[in-house]
């Protein structure tokens, strides 16, 4: 069903990516995707953006089948990592989708790097008060490390979102039997102040903002919108009945707007 795990040992990490496309494909992409995911949220997003492209997603720290230290989950240690990836891949220019967390490490990477080219922020987590990032950090910690049957409990087709198909399910299984609890409190810890307003000011590369309308999960913050809608690179979309997980919940309507925006 999935692709399997490949391998890449960057600064001492052993980090597991999936691939979609080749090399002799379109522009790479990569995909960054959030707390408690693995590469394998992508596991419809990747194909459909493979017909056309190199499509790499990594299993970033913590997650999936990379390494799992307690520690080291700093946002630039991550950043660091990607690159380094992209470095031993070859690949030099990028656009970049970053979910949640994931658009937090692209923001990051789109202004502190050279790398990025083209950046879509699907309902980025840029700014996260000290007490939802304490609400977040006890949850979260209990969503990953579970036994597999816990895990299929868990998620299902009864109590997932509408939209979500059964490889969405599976992939979720998989980041949630394989991830570390260990490492989901070390985002959050190590990650204090979880403030990115100023980066956000600060993109230059086109960039593609995708957000879930906030009564219905969308997290991104009010000032981080605001602040976006002054930057002239930044355009945003409201993706109507999407929750936070836009690329499952609204597959289509994410594709339409993610494969006009990265072939433009």
């Amino acid at each position: 069903m999935f692709p399997e795990p490949k391998y890449a040992n960057v600064d001492g990490v052993r980090l597991a990516f999936r691939e979609w496309g080749d090399s002799s494909s379109g522009a790479p992409i990569v995909l960054i995707h959030g707390i408690t995911s693995n590469a394998l949220s992508w596991a419809r997003v990747g194909p459909a953006l493979g017909e056309t492209h190199h499509v790499i997603a990594p299993d970033l720290k913590g997650h999936g089948d990379s390494d799992k230290p307690d520690s080291g989950c700093a946002n630039t240690q991550i950043v660091a990592e990607v690159a380094g990836l992209c470095g031993a891949l070859g690949v030099k220019r990028v656009a970049l989708i970053g979910h949640s967390w994931g658009g937090a490490i692209g923001v990051l990477l789109a202004t502190s790097t050279e790398l990025v080219e083209r950046l879509v922020l699907e309902d980025p987590v840029l700014l996260l008060p000290e007490d939802r990032r304490t609400e977040f950090s006890a949850q979260f910690a209990l969503t990953v490390g579970l036994d597999p049957a816990e895990a299929r409990a868990r998620y299902n087709a009864t109590t997932v979102a509408a939209g979500w198909t059964e490889v969405d399910i599976e992939g979720k299984v998989e980041a949630a039997v394989k991830g570390s609890p260990d490492a989901v409190r070390a985002v959050f810890r190590e990650n204090a102040p979880w403030d990115l307003r100023e980066q956000v000011t600060k993109i230059a590369c086109p960039t593609l903002m995708l957000n879930a309308a906030r009564e219905v999960g969308g997290l991104v913050h009010p000032e981080v919108e605001a602040l976006a809608r002054q930057n002239a690179n930044v355009r945003i979309v409201t993706v109507p009945d999407a929750d936070h997980n836009v690329h499952r919940t609204a597959f289509e309507a994410f594709m339409r707007e993610v494969r006009g925006f990265v072939d433009e």
